[in-house]
């Protein structure tokens, strides 16, 4: 039986004032929640979302640069005192189901970068999503989700910078060193207008591949479509299945331009090491191809 003409009309006046809560909601959240209206208005200020693994992640991301850091915490998170950790003054965090940090940061690599070409992966991030508003295991709104899920997918696995803990005898060395020498701010890797101090290592079990990155980024320099200056290049220590890059230097922005210069699809190791004696190390893994 055919619904009448008045129930069709009831039904449609229902879902239109449905949607106009929702467009409401929507409003009322980017004006009332510092995060969506950073998102929205794409603002230089940094918007900050704790995700409680073990250990925990501290996810900080800027609108305007497009600028994704990823802080390790060195505390040690246990599956039952996650919940003691939540960040103070209404910060936004997310209690994932798994506690494993590896798991996880694996898992969201492998959504941002293979979702465009197996779109149903975006129904793992939206289940995830409402179980824990539904568990109460984040307090990230609705809208806000549905902005950082439209800004992650503008980004890739290689614009994250992760940064890992300092092992107590790294600080304590950074802090000597600073002491000892006060004059290293004036050391070259201290100026910023200059191209990037790299040097390659060959873990791909190809030969000559990292003299032949070497030279290539050398040629790019000279003609000045990378600002790259390749300190040196030798092989490494063991095989590595996936290319990465591990920088010293803080340049996030110039970093994130040459891994996507290389094609690499892994996210950027950022390390603090006093010792450093270039601004970033390129790791050619197994998965690396030379770019045309």
């Amino acid at each position: 039986m055919e619904p009448s003409y008045q129930t069709k009309k009831i039904i449609e006046r229902f879902l239109l004032w449905a949607l106009l809560a929702v467009l409401a909601l929507a409003a009322l959240a980017q004006f009332t929640s510092p995060l969506a209206k950073a998102l929205s208005s794409r603002q230089a200020a940094d918007i900050r979302l704790s995700v409680l693994t073990a250990p925990a992640m501290e996810f900080t991301y800027n609108p305007s640069s497009q600028k994704a850091v990823v802080q390790i915490s060195p505390e040690k998170i246990t599956l039952k005192n996650r919940f003691k950790k939540l960040p103070q003054n209404n910060g936004r965090y997310y209690v994932p189901k798994n506690p494993e940090r590896e798991d996880y940061w694996n898992e969201f690599k492998h959504i941002l970068t293979s979702w465009r070409y197996n779109p149903l992966l975006v129904l793992r991030p939206v289940w995830a999503y409402l179980t824990a508003w539904h568990d109460r295991r984040t307090n990230l709104t609705p809208a806000e989700f549905a902005l950082l899920c439209m800004e992650l997918s503008k980004l890739d696995a290689a614009d994250f910078a992760v940064r890992f803990p300092a092992s107590s005898r790294s600080r304590r060395a950074h802090k000597t060193a600073q002491q000892a020498d006060p004059i290293e701010d004036m050391a070259p890797l201290a100026v910023k207008d200059r191209p990037i101090v790299v040097e390659i290592y060959n873990a791909s079990g190809k030969r000559g591949l990292a003299l032949a990155l070497t030279q290539y980024l050398r040629e790019q320099n000279e003609k000045g479509l990378l600002r790259v200056d390749v300190l040196q290049y030798d092989n490494y220590p063991s095989y590595q299945d996936n290319s990465f890059i591990v920088d010293y230097s803080g340049r996030l922005v110039q970093v994130k331009q040459l891994s996507h210069a290389l094609g690499l699809n892994s996210e950027v190791k950022s390390e603090s090491s006093p010792n450093a004696i270039c601004d970033t190390r390129i790791v050619l893994g197994k998965d690396f191809e030379m770019p045309l």
